[in-house]
């Protein structure tokens, strides 16, 4: 009379030992999944967006009220960081300034010019921060529009503006470079990496 009842009770032990079996590979996966975001993926993802002149970033982004975050994505895309990048069309330095463009920045701020200085990080970044603040200015503070000015030119990205207007994200609706449109991706989704890996070296500088 009593085998039935103790073959059911059996039945469900075991079921019970494989559902705590489950929950247990469950948390493991959990605890297995905590570790890599917040300790191995950081590390990766920095290794991979390396940081260096957060000074000189912070900085000249803090004169011309600009997200470092923002500056550092555009050294991270024009250069990768490298002081003596030349592009196939002359641009030069961390920030990639065209000899000609740095020429009319040096004049603006009423200081020698010699192209030469465009490989010297300090220089670079400051006229790059003057020109990115230059060019907010013309675009209505429009960040997208801004970097697409930035890779192409500005008179391109005011035509395109014109011609095309803005999708719904606020970008160009249409660049017709591809280049300039790959670009302007690959800068925000740069900032975005840098301004949620480097919270404190890239901290905004304020006002005391």
């Amino acid at each position: 009379m009593n085998e039935e009842p103790r073959a059911e009770r059996t039945s469900v032990t075991k079921k019970q030992k494989a559902v705590l079996i489950v929950l247990g590979m469950v948390a493991v996966c959990l605890i297995i999944s905590s570790v890599l975001v917040f300790w191995v993926l950081p590390g990766v993802l920095r290794a991979r967006f390396k940081l260096a002149y957060a000074e000189q970033i912070c900085a000249y982004s803090a004169e011309y009220d600009l997200e470092p975050s923002l500056v550092a994505g555009v050294i991270y895309t024009e250069s990768g960081f490298n002081e003596r990048a030349v592009s196939r069309v002359g641009a030069r330095g961390l920030m990639q300034i065209m000899p000609e463009t740095g020429r009319e920045i040096a004049d603006a701020l009423h200081e020698p010019f010699d192209e030469e200085r465009l490989f010297d990080p300090d220089v670079s970044i400051r006229f790059g921060c003057y020109y990115l603040r230059e060019q907010l200015d013309r675009f209505d503070q429009n960040v997208a529009v801004t970097l697409a000015a930035y890779n192409a030119g500005p008179h391109r990205a005011a035509l395109w503006l014109s011609e095309y207007g803005l999708d719904s994200r606020g970008r160009i609706a249409y660049i017709p470079f591809g280049e300039t449109s790959r670009y302007v991706d690959k800068v925000l989704q740069a900032e975005e990496n840098y301004a949620a890996l480097y919270r404190t070296e890239l901290a905004p500088k304020t006002e005391e």
